[in-house]
């Protein structure tokens, strides 16, 4: 058998002097460990509790299950959602090919803060972007106001649904295609431009065959987070069946508070198998990009590098990309900060200070901490399984680890329901054990539900940071270590963990900003203002108690998670920094 082309080296004298395939000599210990670890987590946290919404919808009458999916409303839904997280997905296309490009082909004042935005979306609440959204663009907002003069509406129309799915995506497609552009080799660019192309063609026909699948993935991304966005989507939108401006997941939501869990799950399980196919082919694209980049030339390159480029081009291109991320990104942050002083100081932090403020507060805080204790401790033992052992069925289980960045949250708090909940498998099991030790232990519409729910939508956080990293690294040096007697934890120590630790760092950053404004999920699971309510949760409260106090509250306490977001963006940034420092 041939080595793949991610033998290592000692991989490959083992094969040559043994005759035997090194998938099955496995020199690096804690295979079964890690690997049993990886994939028990994984099916307790995820893959259960999605089973259960899909045995639950099975167990209907087909002609029940037709008649709910086949419903004028929750076609348009399906259509509402499908169309307009499509056309949102291709603008994110051409602007995060330009803005990946601006940044990392030019220097100019700002870039960093710039670059730091982009991720903003990441970490800011989906619930706190659709109220800033939906003010921003109302008709007496700052772009909305003016655009409602020459007869544009956004808000709570199809145009308001596609900003928000605009600003959702745009990251994913910006952070796949920069690492591309970083790496590619300018002999490329130069080459054609000796032969006497010109800059268009040589970005047609050379760059943007190399980031082409780079684009697909953050394209495939950003589609799939579309079509099961929840927060940010729903108050700019209107929601209204006759303009048919409901999405999928609100339809969800709204059966799930009428308890209409038969509906809710039938719909849920035609969302859920839209969502794996798109993650299925995403996975297909980024293991062909791997093929081809593995052991390719490519180099590093710097701003300024390969092909001469026009002053013109390249002051209208940081033109774009600084009015985009402006308009797109920074805005918001302003308009947050704006309405949450308008009525002074004092009600800013009166509004701060309230026993719901208070309590949503420690309970993010609570879920926040759990979930990043759980999902580091998984994102460590998952990418270790993943890049150190080969092994049969590893590119499902890799595709499996990434199911939450597709599915809608909505889905996510239905499937703890569907497992938990009166009707869950489970209840009984839950039922038996507080009648045997006299607790009251609840999970749905509880405590341990928020928990559960955050961690669900944040599980690949973590591991999606570090497994690129390990997979870069190789390794040689373990299989060494392991050669000469090292002990398992010794050589995660003092030779994996020192290559990993500044990809955990990032990862911990960003499963704790998501974690911190959790929306959907937690909004199927929590019910309970000054209990079990999250801030997300309060801030939506607050804002559709509809009067002007209330909405400013809802500012007031949208501010805390921007200041959150800041700080978390902050670090990151320090970090990568430091990172990129020693590497050097």
């Amino acid at each position: 058998m041939k080595p793949t082309k991610n033998s290592s080296m000692m991989g490959q004298y083992l094969m040559r002097f043994t005759g035997t395939d090194t998938k099955k000599v496995r020199v690096i210990p804690g295979f079964h460990l890690t690997l049993g670890i990886t994939v028990a987590m994984l099916s307790i946290l995820i893959l259960i509790p999605l089973a259960s919404v899909m045995v639950y919808s099975l167990r209907m009458d087909p002609k029940d299950f037709w008649s709910v999916i086949s419903d004028s409303n929750v076609l348009w839904a399906f259509a509402t959602s499908i169309v307009f997280s499509l056309i949102a997905a291709l603008i994110n296309c051409v602007f995060g090919v330009v803005v990946a490009w601006t940044l990392v082909r030019y220097d100019f004042p700002f870039k960093r803060i710039l670059d730091g935005l982009i991720e903003l979306p990441f970490c800011l609440p989906t619930a706190v972007a659709g109220i800033t959204l939906s003010k921003m663009y109302s008709d007496t907002g700052e772009i909305g106001g003016p655009l409602s003069r020459i007869g544009i509406r956004v808000s709570y129309t199809h145009l308001g649904l596609m900003v928000a799915l605009v600003f959702i995506g745009l990251p994913f497609v910006v952070r796949a295609v920069q690492p591309v552009l970083e790496k590619l080799n300018p002999a490329y660019e130069e080459a054609a431009y000796i032969l006497g192309a010109s800059g268009c063609q040589t970005f047609r026909k050379v760059i943007l065959k190399e980031l082409t699948p780079a684009l697909l993935t953050g394209f495939g991304l950003a589609f799939a987070r579309g079509i099961g966005e929840y927060g940010s989507v729903i108050y700019i939108s209107g929601n209204s069946a006759r303009e048919h401006t409901q999405v999928v997941s609100y339809i969800i939501m709204q059966k799930l508070n009428y308890m209409d869990y038969e509906s809710a799950t039938a719909i849920a399980l035609v969302l859920l198998i839209i969502s794996f196919v798109l993650l299925f082919l995403i996975n297909m694209v980024q293991a062909y990009q791997s093929r081809r980049t593995s052991g390719g030339d490519i180099i590093s390159s710097k701003p300024g590098d390969a092909l001469p480029k026009s002053k013109g081009t390249r002051r209208v291109l940081i033109a774009v990309t600084v009015l985009f991320i402006l308009f797109a990104l920074f805005l918001p942050l302003v308009s947050i900060i704006r309405n949450s002083l308008s009525k002074g100081f004092g009600f800013y932090l009166d509004s701060l200070t309230t026993d719901y403020v208070t309590s949503a507060l420690f309970v993010t805080i609570l879920a926040t901490l759990v979930t990043l204790a759980v999902n580091t401790f998984f994102g460590i033992v998952a990418s270790f399984a993943i890049t150190r052992f080969d092994f049969r069925g590893k590119q499902v289980l890799s595709t499996l680890i990434d199911i939450p960045f597709s599915i809608s949250p909505v889905i996510a708090g239905l499937s703890y329901i569907m497992t938990f909940g009166r009707l869950g498998w489970a209840y009984p099991l839950l039922e038996w054990i507080n009648d045997t030790f006299g607790t009251d232990f609840q999970v749905v519409f509880a405590l341990p539900g928020v928990i559960l729910a955050t961690i669900f939508v944040t599980f690949p956080f973590v591991s999606r940071e570090i497994i690129p990293v390990l997979n870069a690294v190789g390794t040689d040096e373990e299989e060494a270590a392991a050669a000469m007697g090292a002990k398992g934890f010794t050589i995660f120590r003092k030779i994996t963990f020192p290559h990993m630790k500044w990809a955990l760092v990032y990862g911990m950053i960003l499963c704790a900003a998501r974690a911190l404004g959790e929306f959907g999920a937690v909004n199927a699971l929590s019910k309970t203002r000054g209990g079990t309510f999250t801030l997300p949760l309060e801030i939506d409260a607050l804002y559709l108690s509809g009067d002007s106090d209330s909405i400013t509250a809802a500012f007031s306490v949208s501010s805390l998670l921007v200041i959150m977001a800041i700080i978390v963006l902050v670090i990151r940034n320090i970090f990568e920094h430091g990172g990129r420092v020693k590497e050097r």
